[in-house]
């Protein structure tokens, strides 16, 4: 698996923001390096790759990668599915950049789909090529079969852009399960998580390697810098500090943790702060761009 971005929603630096971690990673910071909007990418280790959700920054995480180049000479990408766990924006709008070649797969919910197909029309250039799986329905992640994927739900919210067209369900923001079926390992990928129920505790539990929403770090992280912003929970993200907090459930799980969709304002982006120092004391990571885990 590669991380191709690791930052939320307007990466880092976000383009109007003026946060000092967006101002560092604007100067060329070494300690706070600029960071894509986030995608990962999993293999199965025969040169074919997926795509787990298609950011805005698609074009350069695919410029930056030799193994999503097309062949010479072709408009072949060696790319099989492109996997969307929910409707954001950051997830979404790579889509439209990849328009002109449909000769892979989009595999979502039915809720993801149609707030997509039906709710904005340009997305309808690639209605031909969707897959809708049910919750807990496998499905073949790499044309060999080698890897099979499930969606589950995580409990989040409806993305702001469509909260007044379509209610919030269970099928809108998902986290997908990866395994290798020759050796049973896994691996679990959650970028957006509001609360941590038994159910998820139980899923992650149970991959050798997770990421998970790593947002904010705490619940007024945004307000801080822009007064009158929504807390982490309201948007839709656990924040990671604190005695209710995400870490405070991960640091005890068995495997590797990784948080992944940073926010440009959350202090772990700098390994030299308190807060990522306390990460590492918890054995968690902190993803970055250019991350390779292999299972």
């Amino acid at each position: 698996m590669r991380v191709l971005g690791s930052a939320a929603g307007g990466g880092l630096p976000q383009w109007n923001c003026g946060g000092p971690n967006s101002l560092r990673a604007r100067a060329g910071d070494l300690e706070l390096p600029a960071r894509n909007q986030p995608s990962i990418t999993i293999s199965a280790g025969d040169g074919r790759w997926s795509l787990i959700n298609a950011s805005p920054d698609l074009r350069q995480q695919f410029a930056s990668f030799a193994g999503l180049h097309p062949k010479p000479g072709t408009r072949a990408l060696p790319l099989d599915k492109v996997v969307l766990t929910n409707a954001d924006l950051d997830h979404v709008l790579g889509l439209l950049i990849m328009r002109e070649a449909l000769d892979y797969r989009i595999v979502s919910s039915a809720w993801i789909r149609d707030a997509l197909l039906q709710h904005n029309a340009v997305f309808r250039l690639m209605a031909s090529i969707f897959n809708v799986v049910q919750l807990g329905e496998p499905f073949e992640l790499d044309a060999a079969g080698r890897l099979e994927a499930q969606f589950f739900p995580t409990p989040g919210k409806a993305p702001t852009w469509v909260q007044a067209l379509v209610a919030n369900a269970p099928e809108s923001t998902l986290g997908l399960r990866v395994t290798e079926r020759a050796s049973g390992r896994r691996l679990v990928y959650a970028p957006g998580i509001q609360t941590y129920d038994d159910a998820l505790i139980t899923e992650l539990e149970a991959a050798d390697v997770r990421f998970v929403d790593g947002t904010f770090f705490q619940d007024d992280e945004l307000s801080k810098l822009r007064p009158g912003a929504p807390d982490a929970r309201a948007m839709g993200h656990l924040p990671i500090g604190g005695e209710a907090g995400s870490l405070a459930r991960l640091g005890e799980l068995p495997g590797r943790t990784f948080y992944i969709h940073i926010n440009n304002t959350n202090p772990i982006l700098d390994a030299r702060s308190e807060e990522a120092t306390l990460l590492r004391r918890a054995g968690v990571g902190v993803a970055q761009d250019g991350l390779e885990v292999e299972l």
